[in-house]
């Protein structure tokens, strides 16, 4: 196991076996944020507690999707306030501009609700999709239910594992370990990707159209 794994293993480990319910909330509201605790450390630990009777299943689940709805909620906001006036100034450095905005607000009403339900339940692409809601200003309301919804089915399925797995639970850490980091990568390379897809369509259609 490498050293990094073990660190942050025993420190998750320390914090919720220390503060209980409130270190659940705010290791899960960190996470929410900007993932540099994954969720595969907090939440199966906490199922394994609960196991044990130190801690109550139903209560981890809900303290846990409370906390990462909180999280999600300051990143969306992030998006919104950073991400929109960083694109429109610099934007046009990586070729991203007002059109692509645009485009992002029209594909976030339309898609939205159904993008954020499954990104927020799929590790990796959880960790970065709250900010491209925000910038492309979908609704709150529907983002806070539906990025909630999904948080709160990732967190039911790492619970239920830790609670069944009880001390072997690391060994599903481990196993996804930097899962987070690598869809991630790939979730915004692909995103990326189809953005300069889709311009390079609309300059090939305009060209023969004249």
């Amino acid at each position: 196991m490498a050293s990094l794994f073990l660190w942050l293993t025993e420190w998750v480990m320390a914090i919720v076996a220390a503060m209980g319910y409130p270190g659940i909330f705010l290791l899960m509201l960190v996470e929410g944020i900007l993932t540099p605790i994954p969720s595969e450390f907090i939440m199966p630990f906490a199922g394994s507690l609960a196991a044990r009777g130190d801690l109550h299943v139903a209560f981890v689940i809900v303290v846990g999707t409370a906390g990462a709805a909180v999280g999600n909620f300051v990143a969306y906001h992030i998006g919104a306030r950073v991400g929109r006036p960083f694109i429109a100034r610099y934007g046009r450095y990586i070729a991203l501009g007002e059109d692509d905005l645009a485009w992002a607000e029209g594909w976030f009403a339309k898609y939205g609700p159904l993008g954020v339900l499954v990104g927020h339940a799929v590790p990796g692409i959880r960790s970065f999709i709250s900010f491209p809601a925000g910038i492309g200003r979908m609704r709150v309301r529907d983002f806070v239910a539906f990025s909630t919804a999904g948080a709160a089915v990732w967190n039911t399925v790492l619970v239920v594992a830790g609670y069944y797995l009880v001390d072997r639970w690391i060994a599903l850490a481990e196993a996804t370990d930097n899962i987070d980091l690598y869809v991630a990568l790939a979730g915004v390379a692909g995103m990326l990707g189809y953005v300069y897809w889709r311009k390079r369509r609309i300059r090939a259609l305009r060209t023969k159209a004249a």
